[in-house]
């Protein structure tokens, strides 16, 4: 594992939200590493917002920098210093946001950081902390997010390709991201997601109940993650109709767009058998998983999908768990272990042939399955990749 380096990530997301691969990376690389993990810098429209609704303080009094575990520490950027482009106030408060961060490196004896970036929009921050090396870590295709603009498409594809150009390494987590970013810089490397082995193996063996499930009936029909507009939710109320005797779980934070979606949520909400719980703590999602028959992967079939690595896949595979999913391309690295279908009947249809398998020979294959994709190995390939990119710019 990679050892003795500082390590600045700016994260589109805060570290209290659904945890997603750079928590379990960042997590693990803390272990050797100094990591400051960047929450998202404010827009000036939104605190403006905060500001008129009397809400600015708000849960905003927490120190700026944060342990959350030896070497890992948090930082939440100045409600002062929003970002904006309006001149002159953009160079002050960038200006600003530059020195309240660099204050918090000089706190951890942070000094030439490796500078890990997860989006287009962060194309300002390359060369302004002294970096010794610049990640960019692709996790989907952006363009292909429900809330983005189709006006704003050629904007991102622009600035992403100017920001792969300009880093050190490029990560990707798919297969379909290797192919689509792969041709302009030669030091890309498709690091797929991982599973917390050990913590999943364990909660399927306690087969503790989640005080939230006490009492909704077995067998459960599972899917733990974001419930976005990814999600097919049409589909899932086929499943709900189909095995009224069953609990339909539904684990994770609704964020639907959609009108649509929207409607086929509050649907699905009305249903007696389904249980919709919301997020949860990221230490707790494996004893959820683990609290269910069978995971669902039900994705829509779209641009967003077809680039997309989903953490659940080895999740529940971890927990042994039989998993029916869409055709997606990622979950046909493990059709061995999974059952891969159509949408409507076909999916309706194999979960009732996953609540009746009793193999448990394949239980264990799916676990051996999840046992060699673990976030360690991860963490271990990610940093053979630094380690040599270093070498390779002569970086000590």
């Amino acid at each position: 594992m990679l050892r003795g380096r500082g390590i600045l990530c700016f994260a589109p997301d805060p570290w209290e939200a659904l945890w997603r691969n750079r928590h379990q990376l960042l997590s693990v690389l803390a272990e050797q590493n100094q990591v400051i993990y960047v929450e998202p810098r404010p827009y000036l429209r939104s605190v403006v917002q905060q500001v008129r609704s009397g809400q600015l303080f708000h849960g905003r009094r927490a120190p700026r920098l944060v342990t959350v575990q030896a070497g890992l520490h948090v930082y939440r950027p100045p409600l002062y210093a929003p970002l904006t482009g309006r001149e002159p106030l953009r160079l002050l408060t960038d200006a600003l946001r530059k020195a309240s961060l660099c204050r918090a490196m000089r706190q951890v004896g942070m000094d030439r950081p490796i500078l890990w970036l997860f989006r287009p929009d962060m194309d300002d921050v390359p060369g302004r902390y002294g970096e010794c090396l610049l990640i960019y870590h692709i996790v989907d295709e952006y363009t292909g997010y429900a809330d983005v603009d189709p006006a704003r498409v050629d904007e991102i594809r622009r600035r992403e390709r100017a920001l792969i150009a300009r880093a050190d390494l490029v990560l990707v987590t798919s297969r379909g991201l290797l192919e689509s970013k792969g041709g302009t810089n030669p030091n890309t490397h498709w690091v797929p997601n991982g599973v917390d082995y050990e913590r999943f193996a364990a909660a399927a063996r306690e087969q503790v109940d989640p005080p939230e499930l006490l009492g909704v009936p077995r067998p459960r029909i599972g899917y733990v993650g974001a419930l976005n507009d990814k999600i097919d939710t049409g589909l899932l109320l086929q499943v709900a109709d189909a095995y009224p005797q069953a609990a339909l779980v539904l684990v994770g934070p609704v964020q639907m767009l959609a009108a649509d979606a929207r409607r086929e949520m509050d649907a699905l909400r009305e249903r007696p058998n389904v249980r919709v719980v919301g997020q949860v703590p990221g230490q707790r999602v494996a004893e959820f998983t683990a609290a269910c028959d069978v995971g669902l992967l039900p994705y829509r079939q779209n641009a967003w999908t077809q680039n997309i690595h989903p953490l659940k896949m080895y999740e529940y595979l971890a927990c042994g768990l039989p998993v029916v999913a869409t055709d997606i391309p990622a979950v046909r690295e493990e059709q061995a272990v999974i059952r891969i279908v159509g949408d409507g009947a076909a999916f309706v249809d194999a979960i009732g042939a996953a609540l009746a398998e009793q193999d448990e020979a394949l239980r264990t294959e799916r676990q051996a399955r999840a046992a060699r994709n673990t976030w360690r190995d991860r963490v271990e390939r990610i940093s053979a990749l630094i380690e040599a990119t270093l070498r390779k710019r002569g970086v000590a």
